[in-house]
C-alpha cells in the first residue's frame, strides 16, 4: 500500500516540487493507493490520468465551497444512513478505501478516524428500512467491500429478508483499483444476497485490463448486474475521444455505462470540474458515435437530487456566478 507522496516515485513521473506540494496537501487530505492501481500509470507521462486522479495537488487547498454541499449529514435520521429520496436510502458503512481518489465527493470523511458500521448500527438501519418501507438501498463508503466479511454478510442478509427491499446497490471501486480483493467469498455472498446490483467506477480506458475484466466476469457469472458511474474530470477524461473509447470498452465487457457525472462542487475536489456546457458538448458528440446501450445519462447532483441533462435541450439556466437547476419545482444554485 502506498501512503505518502514519495511512495509513488517508482510509478509516476514526479519532481521535487510535486513531492513537497503533495506532503503539504497530506496535512489536510491524506494520500493512499494500491500498488496495482498506481502501476496502471505511464511512468514517462507527467500528465498521466492515473497520476492526476490519485496524487495530491495544491489545487485541493485553495477552494471555498462546502465539504458537504448535498447535506448528506443533515438528512441522516439514524447513524450511517442518509434518506434523500422517498423510497431510497444511502448507507455509508465505512470511510476506509484502499485508494483515495482526489475527486472523492466524501473527502470530508478522510479527516476522521477510520470507522466501520457495527451490529447495533446495522440493526437500527434495518429497522428504519422496514419502518419506512424502503425499496432501494445503496451501500457505499469508503469502500464497502473492504469491511470485515461478517459485518458485510450480516447487513446484506438482513436487508435481503425485508420484503419491501427490491434492490441492494453496492458502490464499489474494487474491480478498478484492486480487483484481486474481490474474492470468490465476497462474490458468493453477493450472489447469496440475491437483490444485489453493483455500481462500479471506471473513469478512463487505461483502467480496463485483464484483471478488471476478470473481476467483472466473476460478478456477472454470479448473476450480479454491473453498472458504471463515470465522473467527468478536467485533464483526465474531458474529451469525447477518451469517453467514446471508455464507454465502448465497458459495453464490450457487459458493464452498462449508467451515469456521466459533472464533478461535484465539493471542497478539495472542484478543480476537476468542467463547465456544464463542456459536458453537453461531449454528450452531443458521443450521441452521434455510440449506441444507446453505451451512452450514459449526463447528470448534475444537487442536495435535492440528480438533474439529468439531455444534449438536445438541457433544463438549466446560467446565473452570474454559476448555474440554476430546477429540481421538483425548486431552483438549486451550483457554482
Amino acid at each position: 500500500m502506498l501512503g505518502s507522496p514519495s511512495d509513488f516515485l517508482p510509478f509516476f513521473s514526479l519532481n521535487r516540487k510535486e513531492i513537497d506540494d503533495g506532503e503539504r496537501v497530506c496535512s489536510e487530505y491524506p494520500v493512499r493507493s494500491t500498488e496495482y492501481y498506481a502501476s496502471l500509470a505511464d511512468r514517462n507521462n507527467p500528465l498521466d490520468p492515473i497520476k492526476r486522479m490519485v496524487f495530491p495537488s495544491l489545487s485541493e487547498l485553495s477552494q471555498f465551497v462546502s465539504e458537504d454541499p448535498f447535506k448528506e449529514e443533515e438528512q441522516s435520521p439514524v447513524p450511517f444512513l442518509t434518506h434523500k429520496y422517498p423510497d431510497r436510502v444511502l448507507v455509508i458503512i465505512t470511510n476506509y478505501c484502499p485508494v483515495l481518489c482526489r475527486y472523492c465527493m466524501r473527502k470530508r470523511n478522510w479527516k476522521r478516524s477510520t470507522f466501520v458500521i457495527g451490529q447495533k448500527e446495522t440493526d437500527e438501519i434495518v429497522n428504519y428500512v422496514k419502518e419506512k418501507r424502503i425499496r432501494d438501498v445503496l451501500i457505499s463508503g469508503g469502500e464497502p467491500l473492504s469491511v470485515d466479511f461478517q459485518i458485510l454478510e450480516y447487513l446484506l442478509l438482513k436487508l435481503k429478508e425485508i420484503d419491501t427491499v427490491d434492490v441492494i446497490r453496492i458502490g464499489t471501486k474494487l474491480p478498478v483499483v484492486a480487483p484481486y480483493l474481490l474474492t470468490d467469498r465476497i462474490v458468493s455472498l453477493l450472489e447469496k444476497a440475491e437483490k444485489v446490483w453493483v455500481n462500479t467506477h471506471f473513469n478512463h480506458p487505461v483502467e480496463i485490463n485483464n484483471y478488471s475484466c476478470e473481476a467483472v466476469r466473476k460478478l456477472l457469472k454470479a448473476g450480479v448486474p454491473v453498472n458504471n458511474q463515470t465522473v467527468l474530470l478536467k485533464g483526465v477524461n474531458d474529451d469525447a475521444e477518451t469517453l467514446e473509447k471508455l464507454f465502448s470498452l465497458l459495453q464490450k465487457i457487459k458493464v452498462r455505462p449508467y451515469y456521466l457525472f459533472r464533478c461535484d462542487p465539493v471542497k478539495g475536489v472542484f478543480h476537476f470540474a468542467t463547465s456544464v456546457e463542456k459536458g453537453l458538448e461531449i454528450m452531443r458528440t458521443l450521441k452521434k458515435k455510440l449506441s444507446p446501450l453505451a451512452l450514459p445519462y449526463y447528470a448534475v447532483d444537487t442536495f435535492k437530487g440528480k438533474v439529468i441533462l439531455f444534449p438536445e435541450g438541457a433544463e438549466y439556466k446560467k446565473a452570474k456566478d454559476g448555474y440554476l437547476f430546477n429540481v421538483n419545482g425548486t431552483d438549486i444554485h451550483l457554482p
